[in-house]
């Protein structure tokens, strides 16, 4: 079997140190980033971000996401309807108290608005929401590669990337994005393809977005 028809396959199972799904004790504030999927078949080829706000002392989460939200005990392994969940990163004690602040302020803002303009396929939509609140709060984080609508930015935009530490081009059919810490993505009609480069990684269009090491 030749490599490139493999590929496919092994992207679906083939992620090195993902992160735990364990829920951080509430010792100090915390805000999380995850993502997960509906069932088959868009369990390989589409996921749907959510951050968790939980502050000091506190026993249940805050959830911020288009098209859900309220307050759960457990966000990080059932949140439903959505399955397979990934954790994407963690934020913890100051930082996390200024994310905190500024996803309760920034996220219904930006929840409602993409909610009044929702359009599945090219954007706004759930994943629009999450990459824009990771930009506007200045959070350095990723979306995967399966989160379409990740990278809307209207007919035609550009700017910092979520990691911020590169930029990207954007349109509805085709953008670019460069970054020492994304490496290099192509994206053709909402697919991305690319080369992490820290941590590395494939970048894929199909289960958890990724061939390689778990995202930063």
């Amino acid at each position: 079997m030749r490599l490139w028809f493999a590929l496919p396959l092994v992207a679906f199972g083939c992620v090195v140190l993902p992160r735990s799904l364990a829920i951080p004790d509430n010792s100090e504030t915390t805000v999380a980033l995850l993502t997960g999927t509906l069932g088959h078949p868009m369990d390989g080829i589409a996921r749907h971000p959510w951050f968790a706000v939980r502050h000091k002392g506190e026993a249940t989460w805050a959830i911020y996401e288009v098209g859900g939200g309220g307050t759960e005990t457990d966000p990080f392994t059932q949140h439903s309807p959505y399955l397979k969940p990934i954790l994407h990163k963690v934020w913890r004690g100051e930082e996390a108290e200024a994310a905190a602040a500024c996803i309760e302020k920034v996220g219904p803002q930006v929840k409602s608005y993409i909610e009044s303009h929702y359009v599945f396929y090219p954007g706004p939509n759930s994943n629009t929401f999450g990459d824009v609140v990771l930009r506007r709060c200045k959070l350095s984080a990723s979306l995967p590669s399966t989160s379409v609508g990740k990278d809307w930015r209207g007919i035609i935009g550009g700017g910092v990337t979520s990691e911020r530490t590169g930029l990207q081009l954007e349109t509805p059919l085709v953008g670019v994005k460069l970054g020492l810490k994304e490496g290099f993505e192509l994206h053709v009609i909402g697919l991305s393809f690319g080369v992490d480069l820290w941590p590395p990684a494939i970048i894929l269009p199909l289960g958890p977005g990724r061939l390689g090491f778990a995202d930063r």
